[in-house]
C-alpha cells in the first residue's frame, strides 16, 4: 500500500497540471479534481493506512457501551513501527479508550504513545517513591488535522507535529500521549474546536493509558498548538473544576481561545469552514444558508474521499469569502454565537499554571485573540495565586514559533516535573534572537523524509515554488 501511495505522490508531482490552481468557485468537476491532486502529494504518502475503515484497530468493539470513561477498550502494547517515520530508539503502542460527548454519553476515541528510547529521569516523585524510574508524561493536544476519521494523528506517520514537538520531547525522554480526540480515528461525530470535549479526550487519555501502563509517571503536563492550543487550556480550566491528580500544569501555544470571531465577517479559511460543520452538529446552523452551492458541495467532497487539512486548503485555496458564501456574516448568527459562548476558553478559573507561547507574527490565528484570552484569565480574582505567563516570540510565525521556543517550553515541562516554584499571577515576556534582522530563517518551507530503505534523512528540501502559490501550508486567517 505505502508503495502505491508513493507512486501517487510521485505522479502527482510530475504532472502539476492536476493541480489546477486556475478552479472557477462554480466549477465542481475542477475543484474535485485539484482536492484529489493535492490528496494524492500531501496526504495520502503520510496515512499509515487508506482508507482507515481498513484497520480493524479502529473499529468499536461490540461490548463498548459497557466501559467508563478513562477505560481502555483495546490496547496495542507495541505498534509495528515500522509503519511509521518515528524517530530512531522511540517505540508506539496504540490504544482505543472511552470518553464522553456533549451530551455527557460515552464515545470512543483513540490514542498513541510514543515512547522515548529511555526515561528522562527525576529525583522527585511527590505521588510515588522517590528516585523510582518512572516515564514522565506529556499529554500531547493536537492541532487541526482534518474533520474525518481518516485524518487520527495515530494515523499519521510522523504524528502530525514531527520535531516541531513531539518527536522533540520523546528525544528527551518524555512519553508522550496523544489522544485522536473523539471521531479522529473512531466512527462518531467529530466537533472541531469544540475544546471542553477535546479537553475530556485528553484528560481520558492520560487516564487510560496510565491504566495498563504503570511505568508512566504519575505526574503529567498537557500540551498543544493552535486547535490544540486551546484544548490545553481547556485541560487547565478543567482541573478547576473536575482535577484528576498528578497534573502539574499546561502549555497552550498559538492558541485560538475564542473559537469564531463574532464581531466580523467570515474570512476564507478552510478552518472556518471546517467549523460550521460542528455548528451546524451542535446547534442547528443551516449550511445551504450560508455556503455557495458548488463550494459546499467541494467541502462535503473533502469529506467524502477522506480527506483532511491539505485537502480542504486545496478546494478554498485561490477563493475569496465572497466566492465561499452566500452569507458572509454567519459568524454572528446565533448558532454561532451560541457556540462560542459554551466553548470558548479564558476568563475562566484554572486549575494550575499556564503557559502560553505566541508567534507575535502569526497568520494563523493571530495574536489578539492570545492577548484578548491572557488579559480576562488575569482579570479573574480566582487566578491571583495561579501562574499565567504569555511569552511572545518575536516576528516567528504559527508553526515556526513552536521551533524558536524549544528551548523555552522544554526547559518550563522541565521545571514542573522538578516541582521548581513559579511566581503567582500574571507576567509576559518576550523571546528575542541575537542574530542580526534579516538573518533568522522565517518560514517553515522544509520537508523531513525519510527515504527507505536507506534511512536517509533529508531536512532541508524545499517545496518548489509553484506550491507556495497555492498556499497550502496554511490558511489565510485574520487577526
Amino acid at each position: 500500500m505505502k508503495t502505491f501511495l508513493s507512486l501517487l505522490a510521485l505522479a502527482a508531482t510530475l504532472c502539476q497540471c492536476q493541480i489546477d490552481i486556475s478552479c472557477s468557485p462554480s466549477n465542481l468537476s475542477c475543484l474535485e479534481n485539484r482536492t484529489r491532486a493535492d490528496q494524492a502529494l500531501m496526504e495520502l504518502p503520510n496515512f499509515v493506512t487508506y482508507p482507515i475503515q481498513d484497520d480493524a484497530f479502529y473499529s468499536t468493539p461490540a461490548n463498548f457501551t459497557q466501559a467508563k470513561p478513562g477505560q481502555i477498550v483495546k490496547l496495542e502494547v507495541l505498534t509495528n513501527v515500522t509503519a511509521y517515520d518515528v524517530p530512531p530508539g522511540t517505540s508506539l503502542s496504540r490504544f482505543m479508550y472511552a470518553s464522553v460527548d456533549d451530551k455527557n454519553q460515552t464515545v470512543p476515541a483513540t490514542g498513541i504513545i510514543l515512547w522515548p528510547f529511555t526515561p528522562k529521569t527525576f529525583p522527585y516523585n511527590p505521588l510515588g517513591t522517590a528516585g523510582e524510574t518512572k516515564y514522565p508524561l506529556v499529554a500531547w493536544a493536537h492541532g487541526t488535522s482534518g474533520v474525518v476519521r481518516q485524518c487520527a494523528v495515530s494515523n499519521l506517520q510522523n504524528l502530525q507535529y514531527d520535531f516541531r514537538s513531539v518527536f522533540t520531547l520523546a528525544n528527551v525522554g518524555y512519553a508522550v500521549v496523544l489522544s485522536d480526540y473523539a471521531g479522529l480515528g473512531t466512527d462518531v461525530p467529530f466537533n472541531y474546536l469544540a475544546y471542553k470535549l477535546h479537553a475530556n479526550d485528553v484528560v481520558y487519555s492520560v487516564a487510560a493509558a496510565q491504566s495498563v501502563f504503570p511505568e508512566l509517571s504519575a505526574e503529567w503536563v498537557s500540551f498543544g498548538h493552535s486547535e490544540g492550543g486551546g484544548v490545553a487550556w481547556a485541560v487547565g480550566e478543567r482541573q478547576s473544576t473536575s482535577p484528576i491528580p498528578g497534573f502539574l500544569g499546561t502549555v497552550a501555544a498559538a492558541p485560538p481561545p475564542f473559537p469564531i470571531a463574532t464581531t466580523s465577517n467570515v474570512s476564507n479559511s478552510v478552518f472556518q469552514a471546517f467549523l460550521s460543520f460542528t455548528i451546524s452538529h451542535l446547534y442547528g446552523l443551516d449550511l445551504a444558508s450560508i455556503f455557495k452551492p458548488v463550494p459546499l458541495q467541494a467541502l462535503q467532497y473533502v469529506e467524502s474521499i477522506g480527506g483532511c487539512n491539505d485537502a480542504g486548503y486545496a478546494a478554498f485555496a485561490t477563493f475569496n469569502a465572497s466566492d465561499i458564501y452566500s452569507n458572509v456574516s454567519w459568524p454572528m448568527s446565533q448558532p454561532a454565537v451560541d457556540f462560542a459562548a459554551e466553548y470558548s476558553v479564558s476568563g475562566k478559573p484554572l486549575g494550575g499554571p499556564l503557559l502560553i507561547v505566541q508567534g507575535s507574527a502569526d497568520t494563523v490565528v493571530g495574536t489578539v485573540g492570545a492577548m484578548a484570552g491572557y488579559n480576562a484569565t488575569c482579570a479573574l480574582r480566582e487566578n491571583a495565586g495561579v501562574s499565567v505567563q504569555y511569552v511572545s516570540v518575536n516576528d516567528q510565525d504559527h508553526n515556526p514559533s513552536l521551533y524558536a521556543s524549544q528551548r523555552f517550553w522544554l526547559q518550563w515541562i522541565e521545571d514542573r516535573f522538578n516541582r521548581l516554584p513559579l511566581q503567582e499571577g500574571c507576567s509576559m515576556a518576550n523571546l528575542s534572537s541575537v542574530r542580526p534582522v534579516g538573518s533568522v530563517q522565517l518560514a517553515e518551507r522544509f520537508l523531513v523524509e525519510y527515504e527507505k530503505p536507506w534511512v536517509t534523512i533529508f531536512s532541508a528540501t524545499f517545496l518548489p515554488s509553484w506550491l507556495w502559490k497555492l498556499d497550502l501550508g496554511y490558511a489565510q486567517g485574520t487577526s
